[in-house]
């Protein structure tokens, strides 16, 4: 058994790894492996795509395909550097998630079973990481059942860690303590984003994409060009959770009956067994409320679970008049023309369309100044009688109504 602090590990940066890298992190760590010895794959690139493509293709998504080329960077570039002792590329099961009344909380089949398409890759011919005295590691993980998880990282790294039992499970907690702390944190600058948004009539995009779109070489760095225009992006996985924001969004429909809790979406997805379809359906609701955000949906090329769920999305951010724009069918192909195009003709659309929220914004606030003005001198001609206080409501129902036919246009 080698010193913990020796020992090296490779995880391929690609999935799930997008949501669960602090969870790792913090369990290595508190185990007594070195942080400079946890070893990422390089970000997605063209270059890195076509290094290890030679080595088969997984055929249904370019997110699974590039899992062959991460762990081929891991063998061929950080492994050649400086030896590794293990890559670490688990199959994703059961997701955690915030909300509730939910059929599953399952990952896509194909990202559960990529790492080990990925394994027979490197082992079909000849076995490569045996090879390269290298062990792969692909246990199959529950997030959602945190003693399961315990048990399956425990029969998974015992051979290279040598760990009791009591200190893979100080180790799990420590990585859940340190996932939950993250998305706190992010959720925390959100909120603080969004506040400032609406302080300064400004806009925000919330990414209706999975996990592994947040990587800049599966998005074609779209995103990038959007925040180079000054738009912040909201992930729909870490949106803020706060209960006055939920009550703002979603409370008249809870206490009308229509769901039974801010973070319930069986009004508009009954099929909730994935767990980012059922995360972008959320995070659809929660744009659609909110006057700052607009919808922007990612999705890659021969994406099963976002296919059945377009109209889903596009109808609940449409029914509220929000702003609605797509990117679909991304795969290894980057048209960097056609999307810088793409780009220009959002952002010149969503400057027309902050100029209409402002304008709509300060009629309000006249409507409202006038009301209050007009108030105050009725009161002061019929005196501040309960006969003046019984008229009031008549006529304030009557501006209230103004200014929400004008909201609506």
């Amino acid at each position: 058994m080698e010193n913990r602090g020796k020992v090296r590990i490779g995880i391929p940066r690609v999935l799930n790894i997008y949501t669960y890298a602090p969870l790792f992190n913090a369990y290595f760590e508190s185990l007594g492996v070195q942080p400079e010895n946890i070893i990422y794959s390089d970000y997605t690139s063209s270059e890195l795509y076509r290094a290890g493509a030679s080595r088969g293709a997984i055929d249904p998504c370019f997110p699974a395909k590039i899992g062959i080329s991460h762990v081929y960077n891991l063998i061929q570039e950080k492994h050649r550097k400086k030896p590794l002792n293990a890559i670490f590329f688990p199959m994703y099961d059961v997701l955690h998630s915030p909300l509730v009344k939910l059929q599953g909380s399952n990952a896509c089949p194909t990202v559960t079973a990529t790492p080990e398409t990925v394994k027979a890759a490197f082992t079909k011919e000849n076995d490569v990481f045996a090879d390269n005295n290298l062990k792969y590691i692909d246990p199959v993980l529950n997030f959602a059942d945190r003693k399961l998880f315990a048990f399956q990282m425990l029969q998974a790294l015992q051979p290279i860690l040598g760990l009791s039992d009591e200190e893979n499970e100080r180790a799990v907690e420590v990585g859940f303590d340190a996932l939950k702390n993250y998305e706190t944190s992010i959720r925390r600058r959100a909120r603080e984003v969004m506040d400032q948004l609406e302080r300064e009539d400004r806009i925000g995009i919330v990414m209706l994409g999975r996990p592994y779109h947040h990587d800049p070489g599966l998005n074609h760095e779209i995103l990038d060009e959007f925040q180079k225009l000054g738009y912040p992006i909201f992930s729909q996985n870490t949106l803020p959770l706060d209960e006055d924001m939920l009550e703002r969004l979603f409370g008249e429909e809870v206490r009308a009956g229509a769901i039974s809790s801010p973070l319930d979406i069986g009004d508009a997805w009954k099929n909730s067994y994935s767990c980012s379809t059922n995360h972008k359906v959320w995070a659809a609701k929660f744009t659609a409320r909110h006057p700052n955000l607009v919808a922007l949906e990612i999705s890659s090329f021969k994406c099963g679970h976002d296919a059945p769920i377009y109209g889903v999305i596009e109808g609940i951010i449409e029914q509220s008049g929000t702003p609605y724009f797509c990117f679909k069918d991304l795969d290894e192909n980057k048209p960097t023309g056609s999307i810088r195009i793409r780009v220009e003709t959002i952002d010149y659309f969503l400057r027309r369309y902050r100029e209409e929220v402002i304008r709509k914004r300060k009629a309000a606030e006249d409507i409202e100044a006038q009301l209050a003005a007009l108030e105050a001198q009725l009161k002061r001609e019929r005196g501040l009688g309960s006969d003046a206080e019984s008229e009031m409501p008549a006529f304030a129902n009557e501006a209230q109504g103004e200014i929400q036919e004008m909201a609506a246009d």
